[in-house]
């Protein structure tokens, strides 16, 4: 289904803008079984002799240019400063992103260790979780005793 929009004149005749066309057509060009191209026009209520029209103009060149045209006179245009102001930008906005993906990762991880730090001083870690090369000698022989594994 083509998602374009057909215009109407003033007479009540149908328009058809530059995109309707190129759709229609790239659809055209994809009809390969019998009655293919015959339903398409139906569904759309179109006559060969107009597809024709469509077909020469784009082998002329016709909807290139017309399409072109169309974006010389769009409101949205940049220029070549302006892409140039766009690319540094993005690249400016991925940068940024990579920053902050990294001090948040900085922050998880000084987060952690303020918590064992903070459980270490009030005494509430128990040496199960500290793996014995981080204690001292004293506190290790401690656990041990603890534990009646010496």
């Amino acid at each position: 289904m083509i998602d374009v929009e057909i215009g109407m004149t003033p007479t009540g005749q149908r328009t058809f803008p530059l995109g309707f066309r190129i759709e229609f057509l790239r659809q055209w060009d994809q009809c390969l079984e019998r009655g293919d191209k015959v339903r398409l026009l139906r569904e759309h209520g179109l006559h060969r002799s107009t597809i024709d029209r469509w077909l020469q103009a784009r082998e002329r060149g016709e909807f290139t240019r017309s399409a072109l045209a169309a974006a010389e006179r769009s409101p949205h245009r940049m220029d070549g400063k302006q892409r140039a102001e766009l690319a540094r930008l993005r690249a400016e906005n991925q940068a940024l992103r990579a920053k902050v993906a990294q001090a948040e990762a900085a922050q998880e991880i000084l987060g952690k260790a303020f918590e064992l730090l903070d459980g270490i001083n009030k005494g509430e870690i128990s040496y199960d979780q500290i793996p014995p090369g981080l204690i001292s000698p004293e506190e290790y022989q401690a656990w041990l005793e603890r534990r009646k594994l010496s």
